[in-house]
């Protein structure tokens, strides 16, 4: 699919002149995934080589590469670039999320409550202002068989004035 698994062959290739970030944003308005794999995939190698690497930036590349991979269903790619991105950035808020979310997609695998919700409470740690985040961990108890503790937390970020939660009760219970 793509060739995501093929790499290309650098070894015969000058230095790349090409500023990472540069890259990143032309990788995030492409249309194309497999030219936005390939862009988000030099913007990394380019800042790794760096002497000083920005590790948060190329927390937030992996991010982007592993959403990519996600919305198009490469598992395998997706849960490990956000690893990679923790890995660069430990309190990649979102990159949790994403990967909570993973864990209980049960087209990918077998779904793991336990580590979902490891990766939830770090990324509502990390950024408690994201309301999705703490909607999204509500709806994965509902889906797991907690159902009475999801629907206190929809119903409490419902009384706080986010609406999705509303949508998410409708939906959901």
């Amino acid at each position: 699919m793509f060739g995501f698994f093929k790499k290309k062959d650098k070894s015969n290739e000058k230095p790349i002149e090409k500023d990472s970030f540069e890259l990143y944003k032309l990788a995030k308005l492409s249309k194309d995934p497999k030219v936005s794999v390939e862009l988000y995939s030099d913007a990394i190698d380019i800042e790794k080589r760096k002497e000083s690497p920005n590790n948060d930036f190329i927390s937030e590349i992996y991010q982007w590469r592993g959403e990519l991979y996600m919305n198009l269903q490469v598992a395998i790619l997706s849960s490990s670039d956000f690893l990679h991105s923790i890995e660069y950035n430990p309190k990649n808020a979102i990159s949790h999320n994403n990967l909570a979310v993973w864990f209980t997609i049960p087209q990918f695998s077998k779904p793991d409550w336990k580590r979902s919700f490891e990766h939830f409470d770090k990324a509502i740690e990390f950024a408690p202002d994201r309301l999705d985040f703490q909607m999204n961990r509500a709806v994965i108890k509902i889906k797991s068989g907690d159902k009475e503790s999801g629907k206190l937390e929809l119903e409490k970020l419902y009384a706080s004035g986010y609406g999705d939660a509303k949508i998410a009760m409708d939906r959901f219970l």
